[in-house]
């Protein structure tokens, strides 16, 4: 453009800036955050668990007069844990409030959405702020023998890429992996890991034992270094020595009698969890009378 200053390297003609706050009208946007965090991924039906909501103030000055609440779905139960209304909390700090949250004990097997709003005084002016999450509920204990790979889980966390069903773990997507294999037998059902790993089945004290056959997958030629667990309600069963990848599977037997919770665990061996892609193979729970 013939009329731009000297050393200018662009020039807007006709600028306009929109302000697409949510705040409600006559209300300045909050400045802070709202998270809203359970304590677990899942939740019982019948059994209260806790969620908390953390508001951190970024505004300039201390607030005043803050007030959190939860919203759950119909029918479900949030008493609060301690205080949930703060008469102030300082520029950059944090409040946390909390609250048992029971679901009904015939709630369904499906995902929640839980909500929380804050709302503060900051000089005279009233600002408030909200968020939401979700959680499910705990998915039917097992009743019939079943493969662990066709369970639903409650939780699960694994060192490489997610978890993976009936396939090794492969690179950080999801299905990208190969056949189940160690020391040259496939395997069509069972868990892909890699260590650290940990994965979590509710079975609600329906099972008696959990069998697998475990070792390093054959994608790894000669590297890679594992150790397989089950704990019980927070109790080890047993523990694999340190596998590796020459080596055959590990035929594992677990007795997870009357047990609500069951945890597959994968260690590192001690040296780091390089090239640790660590199977399950025909990994099954074996359930009812």
């Amino acid at each position: 453009m013939d009329d731009a200053p000297d050393g200018a390297d662009f020039v807007l003609d006709g600028f306009t800036v929109t302000d697409l706050g949510a705040a409600p009208a006559g209300e300045m946007a909050a400045c802070g955050t709202l998270s809203v965090d359970p304590a677990a991924e899942t939740l019982e039906p019948g059994v209260a668990g806790i969620v908390e909501a953390n508001f951190t103030n970024y505004e300039a000055t201390a607030v005043t007069g803050v007030s959190v609440g939860l919203t759950v779905p119909d029918g479900w139960k949030a008493e609060p844990v301690g205080a949930v209304a703060f008469d102030s909390v300082a520029a950059g700090a944090k409040a946390t409030a909390g609250w048992r949250v029971t679901p009904p004990v015939d709630a369904k097997y499906q995902t929640y959405n839980l909500s929380s709003e804050v709302s503060y005084t900051v000089g005279s002016a009233k600002r408030t702020l909200g968020a939401q999450t979700s959680v499910r509920t705990l998915p039917p204990p097992p009743t019939t023998d079943s493969w662990a790979s066709d369970l639903d889980w409650t939780a699960a966390s694994n060192g490489w890429g997610p978890v993976e069903r009936d396939i090794s773990n492969g690179e950080t997507g999801a299905g990208d992996g190969s056949p189940l294999t160690i020391g040259g037998t496939v395997y069509a059902k069972g868990l892909g890991s890699h260590a650290p790993a940990k994965i979590r089945y509710y079975l609600g004290g329906q099972c008696t034992s959990f069998t697998a056959e475990v070792g390093v997958d054959d994608v790894q030629k000669s590297a890679g270094s594992v150790q397989f667990s089950v704990t019980a309600d927070g109790t080890e069963k047993v523990k694999s020595p340190v596998l590796r990848a020459a080596d055959t599977a590990w035929s594992l037997t677990a007795d997870v009698t009357g047990a609500k919770y069951v945890e597959l665990v994968v260690g590192d061996g001690g040296d780091g969890n390089g090239n640790d892609h660590a199977d399950w193979g025909n990994a099954r729970f074996h359930c009812g009378s």
